[in-house]
């Protein structure tokens, strides 16, 4: 029997578990930090960019419209590993008092695997999918560079330096270099692995700062902005090293009856809507690459339904033969990749990070600093809900404004009531827009770690909420499970 074993640390893994065990397929799934389904080349916008992941593309099943929960890396990232949208799985960063971690009695893909004969192991790249947020449980080895943060930090659990956090992690080369020469145990196998490159373009190997002065400029004479030539490179780099770990793989027979899945957890800003970053809901920041290969299946080449990343979880589980537990909000992908119809999907995520958000600027008029947001697409319609600031609120139809350029919120009264009465029905703020998680704290170093990589500035404003009905606004509602009188609806939360 073949063995899988990360030797990263001293561990003995048990032997596998008899015939049935082996006929399980294993599964790798790789997530992509801070990727753009457009710049990856097999969506047809920026071609050359990334030919190891079109190859694997052209063997399985590209999925076009994957949606992601949330545009920040731990909260989306805890999506994709259980299946949930971000209300039910509670992980929430740096947004008092919700849980820091995945409470314990969450089930995640990993601990699903475990129980079921898996052996499970995770090569990570970066702090934001580290133990400090509960992602190692299911995994006998966890390799996530953050055993503890002690080197970090001085005698106050302060993080020491920018340089230190943002140094604390691996380009993809070298997660590579650590898969390749450690892989050697036992199947039937789970492989995690993170790639971190185009969260930090600082980290963008030399020679792709080397870019030709004509490359800043189009034919015509215009100039085209070097930060999307630097984030095409990082792009690059990063799948040239997913090409040598496939290489890799299968030199070591360890493709072999295995199901791959390849997304990210977010994409990135690149000023379409004025914001070089994550954390919105934009298309640019939630709009994700999905890539899943069955071994043996016949799978259609593309599909254009929406889906979401928390489809992932259910659909590898689909495939291992293990039923899906429960409470899950992501259903299985398998009718789609083979072919067949399926119901359709409605997309939610949103942005309660605590990011901008101190009380200094989240009252701001600057329409990308609320501090709250809530996303529902029901295809093609799209909705970004702004509780702090309803008449900001927007719209877009997907379908023939996929740059999100119109905004149809106060031009479409009715197509508002719809989306607002779905968000409301999915009730992501209840009890609260944040809910309690009992022995959840986050250490000093911890939270001054996520700072220093940009994911909070300033102390989290938690404002006084009030409710209303997703049609009838002028109706005040007792609190976030009352209904509306007139028509029955749950609530919309709202700042009056």
């Amino acid at each position: 029997m073949r063995k899988f074993l990360l030797s990263l640390v001293p561990l003995v893994l048990l032997a596998a578990c008899g015939d049935s065990s082996a006929k399980k397929p294993n599964v790798i799934l790789i997530t992509l930090d801070t990727t753009r389904a457009d710049f990856v080349s097999c969506y047809g916008v920026h071609p050359g960019v990334t030919p190891n992941l079109d190859a694997l593309a052209a063997e399985g099943t590209r999925f076009d419209m994957a949606i992601s929960t949330a545009g920040v890396t731990p909260v989306s990232h805890a999506s994709i590993l259980t299946g949930m949208n971000n209300q039910t799985h509670k992980l929430r960063v740096l947004s008092a008092p919700s849980g820091y971690t995945l409470p314990e009695d969450v089930p995640t893909l990993a601990t699903v695997l475990a129980r079921n004969g898996y052996h499970t192991a995770a090569v990570h790249s970066a702090f934001p999918v580290s133990r400090n947020f509960g992602f190692q449980r299911g995994f006998e080895v966890f390799e996530d560079m953050n055993t503890e943060m002690k080197h970090l930090t001085n005698d106050k659990g302060q993080v020491k330096s920018i340089w230190d956090v943002r140094n604390f992690q691996r380009r993809s080369d070298e997660t590579t270099d650590l898969v390749e020469k450690s892989l050697k145990g036992e199947e039937p196998y789970f492989l995690w692995i993170h790639y971190w490159d185009p969260h930090d373009w600082d980290k963008t190997p030399p020679e792709a700062r080397l870019v030709p002065r004509e490359k800043f400029f189009d034919a015509s004479g215009d100039p085209i902005r070097p930060g999307i030539e630097l984030y095409k490179a990082e792009l690059n780099y990063q799948d040239e090293q997913i090409g040598r770990l496939f290489k890799a793989l299968e030199a070591k027979g360890l493709l072999e009856n295995t199901i791959v899945v390849i997304t990210a957890d977010h994409g990135q800003g690149l000023m379409e809507h004025g914001w070089a970053a994550h954390r919105l809901l934009y298309q640019e920041q939630v709009h994700v690459p999905l890539i899943v290969k069955v071994p043996g299946a016949k799978q259609a080449a593309s599909v254009k339904d929406l889906v979401r990343t928390i489809d992932v979880a259910p659909t590898v589980l689909d495939y291992c033969g293990i039923p899906a537990p429960k409470p899950l909000d992501g259903r299985s992908l398998r009718p789609l990749i083979e072919g067949q119809s399926d119901s359709k999907r409605v997309a939610f995520g949103d942005q309660i990070n605590g990011y901008d958000s101190n009380a200094g600027m989240a009252y701001r008029d600057d329409r990308q600093y609320d501090q709250f947001l809530y996303m529902v697409i029901d295809w093609p319609h799209k909705l970004i809900y702004r509780p702090m600031h309803p008449e900001r609120s927007e719209i877009y139809d997907l379908a023939t404004d996929a740059d999100e350029a119109k905004n149809l919120y106060t031009s479409d009264g009715a197509l508002a009531i719809r989306l607002r009465r779905e968000l409301a029905k999915a009730s992501p703020w209840v009890p609260g827009p944040y809910e309690k998680v009992d022995g959840q704290e986050q250490d000093a170093a911890a939270k001054a770690a996520l700072e220093k990589l940009g994911y909070t500035e300033g102390q989290t404003v938690d404002p006084s909420w009030n409710w209303t009905c997703p049609e009838h606004m002028d109706e005040k509602l007792e609190g976030p499970t009352s209904r509306c009188s007139r028509c029955k609806s749950p609530p919309l939360m709202i700042k009056r």
